[in-house]
């Protein structure tokens, strides 16, 4: 048999005003909104909700904000934004993707199916509590109930706080309950037909004749009299969870500095990150949307090298990109989408020492970025020619499982020689002996060369026109030995006549 919960926030917009200003909390808070003229002006900012301290405090929906605060001296005024319910209903949305992998929205509200919840809970109303738990970590308040039909939860919510309706008892349930259940809001002719009838309880309703319903109050009447009886014909239409997290934020004033923007920033990632744990997942990478006061937007991608949870690399890298390159024109508005990824479990090696965390790692190389350049900061890439020195740069991730540990039996006894290559070949001064390079002398290297091997000579790329007006490359390479010790790397530039040192043996 289906069982479905039904998730209710009552007052969403309210909830989402407080989700950013979460210090409000427990306080008298009125949401107020600006009505619009004929002329388009916006109009006296009225009350139009209000918390249960501030209606307990004589604050009244309607009334304008300079009257509710003259009214309610501790009364914090919150503007309505629609960007925070937005946020507010897709918080509610990954609320039911925490418990179920497809849920059913509607405004304010999400059902969705607990049929297999039942091996993680004991009971219904654990399951109940528990979502109301991670709805508060959320910072949303909720109304659970769990019945057989759609309409039927629904109904519930809006009478008690948590409610289990057993299955087959949902006109039991439904019957003591008034009237104004059965729809939000209530029409008001219907109401008052229903008053002028003596009916006062979805009981007394369900208890009538369908047919004469359906006579005397049309359609509207025959669709909450099949609701007072518990029978239920809204189909249950559940969707996959979005590819994206959002959240956003309407700001009051314009931001033109670093600091006020990541502290707005840093309320966005972390109700954007709380959003992600309560689905079990973690961030990959941000995509910043900034909307200028000039109209227009800047866009930034801000990826990490390892999905995490903690919100501290996410707003390093943003603060390092966004000094890097900061915005044209004043910030009126904020955008956040997350990529949510699962996160990556990784088997320590007993034989070798920790690695740097990916976080922190992601948060260096952007640091060295924006001090060297995105182009200058990569993982070395062999590239597509002769030339000894060429080396490209690639973007550096990290490997997706560690490389296992060498056995001493697979340990080879012979060593390879390695090269200490300076960047850019430093600029010598050779002589010549009858065999080769005899003497070498440099900045930081004077020294007589006691055994030279070469020369070995490359030559390509004469498709190519170089800075100083030459095509390709002619080169004769010298390993020689000198006396102090070293093993060093020259080369003779043919075209230009001139000796360079490549660096050293190590």
């Amino acid at each position: 048999m289906l069982r479905l919960a039904s998730v209710f926030a009552p007052r969403l917009a309210l909830q989402a005003a407080l989700r950013r200003a979460p210090e409000l909390r427990g306080t008298p808070v009125a949401l107020t909104a600006a009505p619009v003229k004929r002329d388009g002006r916006a109009g006296r900012p009225s009350v139009v909700m209000v918390s249960a301290e501030a209606r307990r405090a004589g604050v009244r929906l309607g009334v304008t904000a300079a009257q509710a605060a003259a009214g309610c001296p501790g009364l914090s005024l919150l503007p309505a934004s629609a960007a925070d319910t937005e946020a507010a209903q897709a918080a509610l949305g990954d609320l039911g993707f925490a418990f179920a992998p497809r849920i059913d929205r509607e405004p304010g509200r999400v059902f969705f199916e607990i049929g297999d919840l039942g091996q993680l809970y004991p009971t219904e109303a654990a399951l109940a509590q528990a979502i109301q738990a991670r709805a508060l970590r959320l910072g949303l308040g909720v109304r659970v109930a769990i019945a057989d039909h759609k309409s039927v939860a629904r109904m519930a919510t809006r009478a008690a706080e948590r409610a289990i309706i057993p299955p087959g008892s949902a006109a039991a349930f439904l019957a003591p309950l008034p009237l104004a259940v059965l729809d939000d809001p209530l029409d008001a002719d219907v109401a008052q037909t229903f008053t002028r009838f003596g009916l006062r309880t979805v009981g007394q309703l369900a208890a009538l004749p369908a047919a004469e319903i359906a006579l005397r109050l049309g359609a509207a009447g025959a669709r909450l009299h099949r609701l007072a009886r518990g029978e239920d014909d809204d189909p249950f239409l559940p969707a996959l969870p979005p590819d994206a997290v959002e959240e956003g934020v309407a700001l009051d004033y314009a931001l033109i500095e670093l600091e006020p923007l990541a502290f707005v920033l840093r309320g966005v990632c972390d109700r954007l990150l709380a959003r992600l744990g309560c689905r079990s997942l973690a961030c990959a990478g941000i995509t910043l949307r900034l909307q200028l006061e000039t109209r227009t937007f800047d866009v930034r991608e801000v990826n990490l090298a390892a999905p995490t949870r903690d919100v501290a690399p996410i707003l390093q890298l943003a603060r390092l990109e966004l000094t890097r390159r900061p915005p044209d024109a004043p910030i009126v508005g904020v955008l956040v989408v997350a990529r949510p990824a699962r996160v990556r479990s990784a088997q320590l090696d007993f034989l070798r020492p920790t690695g740097p965390a990916p976080d922190r790692l992601a948060a260096t190389i952007a640091r060295l970025a924006a001090m060297v350049g995105p182009e200058n900061v990569g993982a070395p890439r062999a590239e597509n020619t002769w030339r000894e020195e060429a080396v490209g740069l690639s973007p550096f991730h990290l490997p997706s499982s560690p490389s296992p540990s060498p056995s001493p039996s697979s340990s080879s006894p012979s060593s390879a020689m390695a090269i200490r290559r300076f960047r850019p070949p430093e600029e010598i001064e050779v002589m010549l002996g009858p065999d080769g390079p005899a003497a070498l002398r440099g900045k930081t290297t004077t020294a007589r060369i006691t055994v030279a091997a070469g020369p070995y000579r490359l030559s390509g790329e004469w498709w190519r026109r170089g800075d100083d007006g030459t095509t390709g490359f002619s080169r004769d390479y010298w390993d020689v030995h000198a006396s102090d010790g070293a093993l060093y790397r020259l080369h003779h530039d043919r075209q230009g006549d001139r000796w360079y040192l490549d660096g050293y043996y190590d």
